[in-house]
């Protein structure tokens, strides 16, 4: 295309992020993808950039995620995502709109025809926020099936991907990830847990929009005998009462439940009365 922008770093939710790093590890071959582009010299950055490269042969059967988007892209398209917890609010179909307008505007040499540039929204699902911009746009919906619509009256092409739909046509459970279902299969749950956990680890990644959500969404798709172990044992034992905490323990292994504190306060006959097991499991804990 002759012309590559560079990413831009700003904060972001990580809805976005995850999306981001979904679609570059799942596109098909021939597509450079650019996270939280800058669009202008002021901080407004559309979701993702998507560059075809033009003197490649296109693979687009090939893609793992969003399968019947792909061959529907031109030479540059620009993506708005709306996460299953936020979905569409006013005015955001018109935001994606200057998107475009601006976008073209910058690179109006490499984008001879307003084709070849393509807008997409990606959204859960239908919303009255999203029909009712529509109307004022004297726009319309035209659906093409399986989650996939191309919005009619605008200059730009726009097409909109209801995720819930799409995931479920398509099953694609990465997909389902960024939408209103739960994720089913190992593989994406583990991939949305890894994400997880590498954003967790992160200085200050508590206060990044999105993360708890996110967190959520695999708490609720994991199988329940796994969800326990995404807690801190203070997490896990809060709001039960003192004799809840030690249900099922032996008699042995109530004694480990104790402060070091109480256990310093065990006579040394009495500790030699337990099973060797717990003597060196107390002692070790008191240094003795």
């Amino acid at each position: 295309m002759g012309f590559r922008p560079r990413p831009t770093q700003q904060q972001s939710s990580l809805w976005h992020e995850g999306f981001y790093a979904c679609v570059v590890e799942r596109a098909p071959p021939g597509f450079d993808a650019i996270s939280e582009y800058q669009l202008s010299l002021r901080p407004r950055r559309a979701d993702l950039l998507l560059l075809r490269r033009t003197q490649e042969p296109r693979r687009d059967a090939e893609a793992r995620i969003l399968r019947g988007l792909w061959p529907l892209l031109s030479q540059a398209t620009l993506i708005e995502l709306k996460s299953p917890t936020r979905g569409f609010r006013r005015a955001e179909l018109l935001r994606l709109m200057g998107y475009g307008l601006q976008y073209h505007e910058r690179h109006v040499e490499q984008l001879a025809h307003a084709r070849d540039l393509t807008l997409v929204l990606v959204t859960p699902c239908p919303s009255q926020p999203l029909l009712d911009e529509l109307g004022a746009l004297d726009c319309r919906l035209a659906p093409l099936g399986n989650g996939y619509a191309t919005v009619v009256g605008f200059p730009y092409t726009i097409y909109v991907v209801f995720t819930d739909e799409v995931a479920e046509a398509e099953q694609d459970d990465f997909l389902r990830i960024f939408s209103h279902h739960a994720v089913q299969t190992r593989e994406a749950l583990h991939w949305l847990e890894a994400w997880i956990r590498e954003k967790k680890s992160m200085p200050n990644a508590r206060e990044r929009e999105g993360l708890d959500e996110m967190l959520e969404k695999l708490l609720r798709s994991l199988p329940p005998e796994e969800v326990m172990r995404h807690y801190k044992p203070e997490e896990r034992l809060a709001g039960l009462a003192p004799e809840e905490r030690l249900v099922g323990l032996a008699p042995e292994e109530q004694i480990l439940a104790l402060s070091d504190e109480v256990l310093r306060s065990l006579s040394e006959a009495y500790v030699r009365t337990l099973p060797r097991r717990v003597q060196q499991a107390i002692r070790q804990r008191l240094g003795k």
